[in-house]
This record gives C-alpha cells, structure tokens and sequence, in this order.
C-alpha cells in the first residue's frame, strides 16, 4: 500500500514502513497505484487524469464546524479521539479534539517561517531555529532572544488550549516541540495513521 501527503513543497510517500520526500512536482508522482491526500492546487489537474490513484479526501467522516480545514489536518487529528494536535511544519496547526468531534483549531508561523520573517526586517536579527536554549531564562544576546521569543509564544498557545491534555505532535519542527511540553508525544506518521484508518473503514484499497 502506497500513500501520499502531498503539500505545496513536498511529497511525502509512505510505504507502511518509511516515508520518502521529493520536492513537489508532477514528475516525482510515483508510476505505481496510490491512494493520497493533497492540498496543492498545481498537481490537481495532473492527478485528476491518473486512474490508478484513489483520493481519500471525500471518505473522511469528520465531525467539526470549522470551515476550509484542509484534508491534512482532517487527516492528523481523524486517530485523535481526545487531545490536542500539533503540526509543526512552515506553519504550525493547533487542533482540539474533544471526544471524537473538532472543537477548532488555529495556525501559528512555523519556526523557519519565524526565522525569515525577522530576517525580512533587519540583517542583524539573525535567528539559528536548530540551536539548544533554555526556555528558564532569560536570553543575553539577540540570537538566543529571537529563538526564545519564537519557541515561548509557540508553546504558551499550545499549553494554554492544552489545559493538561494530551498533545500528539507530527511535522518537521515536531520533535523540537515535544521536548518542551508535557503530556506530549510525537507521532512522525499521525497523517499516514488517519489515512489507514479511512481506507480500513471504507473497504477501499491503494
């Protein structure tokens, strides 16, 4: 079985045992049967004409009011009966699941978007997204001060919704996150977990 995350940057492909990652593009579809998910607008066209792939957008059953939620975060948080999902990627999603139904979410700058945003307003406000600080103390230089500020207001609207729930984090920057929040777990294939589960209640195969 063969599955796809596909985004607007990349494409990420499971084979129930890893996940490859080739830039967005028409050409890195792979030749074989795929069932997958896709939120970029460009390769829509080009997987309408595939008659071996299976879009799993329209079996998902998801209980939520919010309007325009894309098919990954229905994806990410369609295993989470209770808890609070985090996709830590260029944007970071914060989704609530109260039993089993989508209470509401938000979307905070990712940590590399934070990074070339601060960069957009001076060169000397350079930020290192991949360097270890202390979130106890206050920083004593503007590297450390950037990161601090980024990585704190990320974490205090997470914890803030939390309220002492789980959280189940995925995404690039997840691991990062996890480390700094309690009851946190990180789950690297929430998405590809809420696409099995869709194709095992549906009967579909991929």
């Amino acid at each position: 079985m063969l599955l796809l995350d596909i985004g607007n940057t990349n494409i990420k492909i499971y084979d129930g045992k890893e996940v490859r990652r080739r830039v967005a593009r028409a050409g890195n579809l792979p030749d074989k049967p795929f069932c997958y998910i896709n939120v970029n607008p460009e390769l829509e066209p080009v997987l309408a004409h595939r008659h071996t792939v299976t879009d799993l957008a329209p079996l998902f059953q998801f209980s939520t009011t919010y309007r325009g939620m894309g098919i990954d975060r229905i994806a990410a948080c369609y295993t989470v009966k209770n808890g609070v999902v985090v996709d830590a990627g260029s944007a970071i999603t914060v989704d609530i699941m109260k039993r089993g139904h989508h209470e509401g979410g938000f979307i905070l700058p990712g940590i590399r978007s934070c990074k070339d945003s601060f960069a957009n307003i001076s060169s000397k406000l350079i930020m290192d997204p991949k360097k270890e600080i202390s979130l106890g103390d206050l920083p004593q230089n503007t590297a450390d001060a950037l990161l601090y500020a980024t990585l704190k207001s990320i974490l205090l609207m997470i914890a803030f919704h939390a309220k002492g729930a789980p959280v189940f984090v995925t995404g690039g920057d997840g691991a990062r996150l996890c480390q700094y929040l309690p009851n946190a777990v990180y789950k690297e294939n929430l998405i590809f977990r809420g696409m099995q589960k869709v194709i095992k209640e549906t009967g579909r195969s991929c």
